[in-house]
Formats: structure tokens, sequence, C-alpha cells
């Protein structure tokens, strides 16, 4: 999921990281992982399930007070479309 939290204090940056009862981030495989990279929805989107994938980056965005570029926004409600 998002990586971007370099904004915020270094203490919110590591809480972002190690908080594993917010909403998460996904684990993939690693072939999925070194495609992805650190590419958000605008550059990269999964093979299957964009419905959960967006709906799951949007729910972390909201829940950190993350901000969205408008190209990872457009990305988002092209698969927020299809669901």
């Amino acid at each position: 999921m998002p990586t971007r939290c370099s904004s915020g204090t270094s203490s919110k940056r590591q809480s972002f990281a190690n908080d594993l009862g917010a909403p998460e981030r996904w684990a993939m495989t690693d072939n999925l992982n070194q495609s992805k990279g650190d590419g958000d929805p605008s550059a990269w989107q999964p093979p299957l399930n964009h419905c959960l994938y967006a709906r799951a980056w949007v729910q972390v965005n909201y829940h950190w007070g993350l901000t969205l570029q408008s190209s990872e926004k457009s990305a988002l409600q092209g698969m927020l479309a299809t669901c």
C-alpha cells in the first residue's frame, strides 16, 4: 500500500511502517513486489482484485491522513468504476 509517508514526522513514518492493527498494506509475492516497486496505483495495478486493492489503498490513505496525487486519484477512480 502507500509507501509515501515521508512528509510526516519520523515517529509517524515509523508508526505507519509498523502498525498491524490499522488498515493494512498488502504483502505481495516476490515477483509482484518486484514489479510494483514503490509505484502507486497510477504506475502499478495488481493483475487481479482491482476493487479490493483500490478500496484498501483509499482506506489506508484516509486512516493515515495521506493525500492523493491527481494521477493516483484518477487510477483509483478507474479501478473503482469497475467494481
